[in-house]
């Protein structure tokens, strides 16, 4: 196992096992910080799960871009505030792409609108770096399972903001199960609509919530408190 004090370096693409997982079964990460003392702790502590491999670090939002597009990774971890190119911009810029990385915007700032500017660069996942370690680690699993992640203390913080009635019953159980990772056909199935039916109702879901996509819907309706 790779440690923050290691030499070898993360560009490497050698084959090798490691805690009884190949290489193809772990979720690789890219991980871009300006503090390389937090940039070091979060490799190490990423390395240290059996899923989980680091595959490359970036200390500025351009080095996380070209290394991004270089090792095609499962999931990036961006801070908000690097010089260069910004989290956001960044997060704006690789989803844009073909292929992207789900990308997890890991910051100091806790505001909604940060939240929302994010959600709507097509972050994934977005973790506050007062929390503890787990949050990030969880919130890896979870883009790469492809649903959305918020950080818990961001949305106890938007308890206020609740719209009641914003989106009709079955708008909202549309979602819900959505973001149990239900396929649109799977949604179909257990609610007894056809594809198209659930489609037109996500639709009227992600134009209600202002989402330009079923994750920033899913994600919106999260942060609103419209499902759990």
């Amino acid at each position: 196992m790779w440690s923050a004090n290691s030499s070898r370096s993360y560009d490497q693409t050698d084959v090798h096992i490691r805690l009884g997982k190949t290489i193809s079964e772990q979720i690789t990460c890219v991980v871009g910080d300006d503090h390389e003392a937090l940039r070091s702790g979060l490799v190490a502590l990423l390395d240290a799960e059996e899923d989980l491999r680091v595959v490359g670090q970036a200390r500025n939002g351009r080095e996380l871009l070209e290394l991004a597009e270089r090792r095609r990774p499962d999931v990036t971890i961006a801070d908000i505030e690097m010089p260069a190119i910004d989290g956001i911009a960044f997060c704006r810029e690789v989803t844009s792409r073909p292929h992207p990385p789900a990308v997890v915007l890991y910051t100091g700032t806790a505001e909604p609108s940060v939240l929302q500017s994010a959600l709507d660069a097509g972050a994934r996942g977005f973790v506050v770096k007062s929390g503890p370690p787990q949050d990030l680690i969880r919130a890896i699993r979870t883009v790469h399972a492809g649903l959305p992640y918020v950080d818990g203390r961001l949305g106890a913080s938007l308890l206020e903001r609740r719209v009641a009635g914003l989106l009709s019953e079955r708008e909202s159980e549309v979602l819900q199960h959505l973001a149990n990772g239900l396929t649109t056909d799977a949604v179909g199935k257990e609610l007894f609509l056809s594809p198209a039916t659930v489609r037109s109702y996500t639709e009227n879901a992600m134009h209600k919530l202002d989402a330009h996509n079923r994750v920033h819907a899913v994600a919106t309706a999260l942060r609103l408190g419209l499902i759990s």
